[in-house]
C-alpha cells in the first residue's frame, strides 16, 4: 500500500489492516521518491492511500481508503473460508 505517515486516510487504512490482522507491504511515498514515482507511473496519480493489487497476471490500483478496507475485509474473509474448507 502506498501511503505517507501523516495522511489521515492512510492512518484509517493502516488501523483497519491491524484490526483485520492482515499484513500488507507499506511504501511511504514521502520518505522514498522511488515509491512516489512507481505510484504515479502505475496508478496514474500520487493520491494515497493506494493499494496495488496483483492477481492473475494483472495489476490493479485501488484508491480511496474505504474501498481499500472493504477489499481487504473481503480478502480476509475469503481466506478464512478457504482455510476452514481445507
Amino acid at each position: 500500500m502506498y501511503h505517507y505517515r501523516s495522511c489521515p486516510f492512510c492512518a484509517y487504512t493502516r488501523s483497519a489492516m491491524k484490526h483485520i490482522d492482515i499484513k500488507v507491504e507499506e511504501r511511504d511515498i514521502a520518505r522514498n521518491p522511488a515509491y512516489r514515482a512507481e505510484l504515479i507511473k502505475g496508478g496514474g496519480r500520487a493520491q494515497v492511500p493506494c493499494l496495488r493489487i496483483e492477481s492473475n497476471e494483472e495489476v490493479r490500483w485501488l484508491y480511496e481508503s474505504q474501498d481499500i478496507v472493504r477489499f481487504l475485509q473481503r480478502h480476509a474473509a475469503q481466506a478464512a473460508d478457504h482455510a476452514q474448507t481445507v
